[in-house]
């Protein structure tokens, strides 16, 4: 099948002269789940707006299953199942009432309502004896649950979830995740957020994106092997020696001298060794220069060993350089 979505050059810009959206190309293949990340700001949900017609974009063109969206057409918008970030119900209405009314926008008959209801209920654990009861009473997470229901109920193959955990406690954020790893491969996910341990748990591909542009985008795996160099934290422990004061003193100097090896702090083990942590921007230098620097100032090595850089860590380090300007699209690895 077609990719899913693809935005070429999508730009929003407000009257006020703020570039919500900057010159945003990406491509989300189908039966992905794809985390869209961003720092609170960084143009997420202006980007979700534009994808599900509620707001019309400046310039660029958007492709769901390489069908050109029309703003203000509602049948461009079709395939999509979206959740916003703060849903809304009519809080009166029991979940069936809701669920019934929904459905019947989207011309659905009643047996078709019943039916996907059931199923969907079933995908996402949730009770069917909810349906009886009034929306007023439901807890967050179970709103949020009654809102990807409402995204799944006229089948679409997008589905677009804005910052559905953001909101929710352990138990709801754990279930909400859950739900979104039960939608793998069943459907195309778009999951917009700023909590990079769940994008770790559920993702197949990310898009970070940095006030309104695109900074990087890829399969998770790959990029942080390619972008692993980028915030490596090195585990170092070396032998404890009588003069060991003068000599790791002298060490850290002439580790100072490297430019690319930052010292963290240092500890001694329970057999006494010292365990040394750093930070380091080339790995493959810091792997050559190192053991030298230690066999040079009097110091036994006991262990080197790199820590795999999480998401986090590169988030923070391709925002963090990130220059202030109007173009800056990130390459794909």
């Amino acid at each position: 099948m077609n990719d899913a979505l693809k935005l070429v050059s999508l730009t929003k810009k407000f009257p006020n002269g703020v570039t919500a959206v900057d010159n945003l190309t990406l491509t989300v293949p189908h039966g992905s789940v794809y985390g869209f990340l961003g720092r609170n700001g960084a143009g997420k949900t202006t980007t979700l707006k534009m994808i599900t017609g509620l707001s019309n974009p400046t310039s660029g063109e958007i492709y769901i299953y390489d069908k050109k969206v029309e703003f203000g057409k509602p049948l461009s918008y079709k395939n999509i199942g979206f959740l916003p970030d703060v849903p809304e119900f009519y809080s009166f209405m029991t979940a069936r009432e809701y669920l019934f009314l929904c459905g019947r926008l989207h011309k659905m008959s009643d047996g078709d309502i019943k039916k996907r209801v059931r199923e969907i209920f079933e995908l996402i654990n949730f009770d069917t004896k909810r349906l009886r009861y009034k929306i007023s009473t439901f807890s967050r997470g179970m709103k949020q649950k009654l809102g990807i229901a409402v995204s799944l109920l006229h089948s679409p193959d997008l589905i677009m979830l804005d910052e559905p955990t953001s909101a929710l406690d352990p138990v709801g954020r754990k279930e909400t995740i859950n739900i979104i790893n039960s939608l793998k491969e069943k459907y195309t996910v778009i999951f917009s957020t700023h909590i990079l341990t769940d994008v770790e748990r559920v993702c197949d591909r990310i898009a970070l994106i940095d006030k309104g542009g695109l900074v990087l985008e890829g399969n998770i795996n790959e990029i942080k092997e390619k972008k692993s160099g980028i915030s490596s934290a090195l585990n170092v422990e070396v032998v404890e020696v009588e003069d060991n004061n003068v000599k790791f003193t002298n060490f850290l100097s002439a580790v100072k001298k490297c430019g690319f090896i930052d010292y963290i702090n240092h500890e001694k083990s329970e057999k006494g060794d010292i365990k040394i942590l750093f930070k380091t921007s080339d790995r493959k230098m810091t792997g050559e220069e190192l053991p030298k620097i230690i066999y040079e100032n009097g110091l036994s090595l006991v262990r080197f060993e790199f820590e795999e850089a999480t998401l986090e860590d590169i988030f923070i380090a391709a925002t963090s350089t990130q220059p202030n300007t109007q173009n800056r699209q990130g390459a794909a690895v």
